[in-house]
């Protein structure tokens, strides 16, 4: 009886090791519909100014969504799958009047597909697929170097209780026809990763480099080159010349001081160069943003921010004195330089907009007259670096050293319930250029914004 008694209970452990071996893995959903009625009024900066040709809608209804699956092993091990909608018009392609879903438009795509997984028997976190990869960033809501969904693998590892290593690869762009890398079609862009991430009570930081070798013909294959180049030479990287970029690299650093709370101070300091079969290929610039908050009221948080980045110089043949980027999602106020509540509700210029002096104050997290209602508001002020006679400069994007900007916003959030937000969105933009470096009725003007759309996340 003894021996039965043994082997039932060594049985029903091999069943319930075998069990736990084959247990399905658990899978939690998540996601979000958004809709955003955006009316605009003069962002091109046309209206006004004889000869330039206005292309600004009026008014557009745009409706995306987002859905991810995560599908959890155990601790250790999880995989994200993530996919978005194309942000579609209300009326067009694939939102015609029953025209949903019958192939009218592609309206749903990948978005993130990663593992991640923690190396056994230790602390090394492994992350390897399309994922979000951002570089450190403090001020203006992300990095202005590189901020975007990317295809690697990214390794960290806390290494105390306040150091950490972070590091990887990325792929930025790749436009070869085929797997091999040679070199006739080599135009890949990639990028190596190191950050050491501080966390000290108090203070925060994570300096970082990042090295990017180009690909031999990446000049004439990819978007992502564009902030790369001298914008003087060219503005489309099609007609970029191959060969005329070998690599680029940034240091930087974020940092945040809490030590003195409720007053806090954030800051970011970028550097970064692309080196060029000649000089005129080169571009070097570099960032610097600070930013005082003050978190002591118990209905609102105050935020002064100043930022500066370098600008072109009058000579083109030099190369370029802006910071070269490759994915910019920097922004401060919610209008000229991004920032917007949903999606297509702001200028959003990228790296067209770089080389200027900003200065901005921010209330946010006001506390309204009802529950769940909270406004935010920006007062913007910038004024660009640019020489005057630099080429590759963006009407209604750049700034030159005799223009200026001012912005207005004010953003209510209402949510009706814990899942589901309201959004409405006012904003005024002054653009006052220079008519001697732009042209003759090439002044800018007033742009506005008015929205109204809702985000539903489960």
């Amino acid at each position: 009886m003894k021996r039965l008694t043994l082997l039932a209970v060594a049985l029903t452990m091999v069943l319930g090791m075998a069990a736990t071996s084959f247990a399905a893995p658990e899978v939690t959903i998540s996601g979000n519909v958004l809709v955003n009625a955006v009316w605009r009024a003069n962002w091109d900066f046309a209206d006004g100014n004889d000869g330039r040709q206005a292309n600004s809608r009026a008014m557009d209804i745009r409706e995306r969504a987002d859905l991810y699956f995560t599908v959890t092993a155990n601790e250790n091990l999880k995989a994200v799958l993530g996919f978005r909608s194309v942000r579609g018009d209300w009326g067009q392609a694939g939102m015609v009047a029953d025209q949903s879903g019958g192939g009218a438009a592609n309206t749903i795509d990948l978005r993130d597909a990663y593992i991640d997984f923690n190396w056994p028997g230790t602390s090394v976190n492994v992350k390897a697929g399309l994922m979000p990869v951002g570089l450190p960033a403090a001020v203006g809501g992300a990095s202005m170097v590189h901020n975007a969904r990317t295809t690697g693998v990214m390794v960290s590892s806390p290494i105390t209780d306040n150091v950490s290593v972070l590091g990887g690869w990325v792929r930025a762009a790749d436009g070869n026809a085929d797997s091999r890398i040679d070199a006739t079609n080599d135009s890949a862009i990639d990028g190596f990763i190191l950050a050491l991430p501080l966390n000290f009570e108090g203070i925060a930081m994570a300096p970082y480099v990042m090295y990017a070798p180009m690909g031999q013909n990446a000049g004439g294959t990819s978007n992502a080159v564009v902030g790369l180049t001298n914008r003087a030479l060219t503005v489309a990287p099609g007609v970029y010349p191959d060969n005329a970029i070998n690599n680029a690299y940034w240091l930087g650093t974020d940092f945040t001081m809490s030590m003195f709370d409720p007053f806090v101070v954030r800051a970011d300091l970028n550097y970064g160069h692309v080196d060029g079969d000649r000089d005129l290929y080169d571009r070097t610039g570099w960032l610097f943003d600070i930013a005082l908050d003050y978190t002591g009221f118990d209905f609102m948080n105050l935020s002064l921010t100043y930022a500066y980045t370098t600008g072109e110089d009058d000579d083109n043949t030099n190369g370029s004195e802006r910071m070269p980027v490759l994915i910019n999602d920097w922004a401060i106020g919610s209008f000229w330089f991004g920032g917007g509540l949903i999606t297509g509700d702001d200028l959003d210029s990228d790296s067209d907009n770089i080389g200027f002096h900003a200065v901005a104050l921010s209330a946010t997290g006001i506390q309204s007259f009802a529950e769940g209602l909270t406004h935010d508001a920006h007062i913007v002020y910038a004024k660009g670096t640019n020489d005057t006679n630099a080429g590759g400069m963006v009407y209604g994007a750049s700034l030159t050293e005799d223009d200026t900007m001012w912005e207005l916003d004010f953003n209510t959030m209402y949510k009706i319930y814990d899942e589901l937000t309201l959004y409405n969105g006012l904003g005024y933009v002054n653009l006052d250029l220079d008519e001697d470096a732009w042209g003759a009725n090439s002044d800018g003007g007033d742009a506005w914004k008015f929205q109204i759309g809702m985000v539903y996340q489960f």
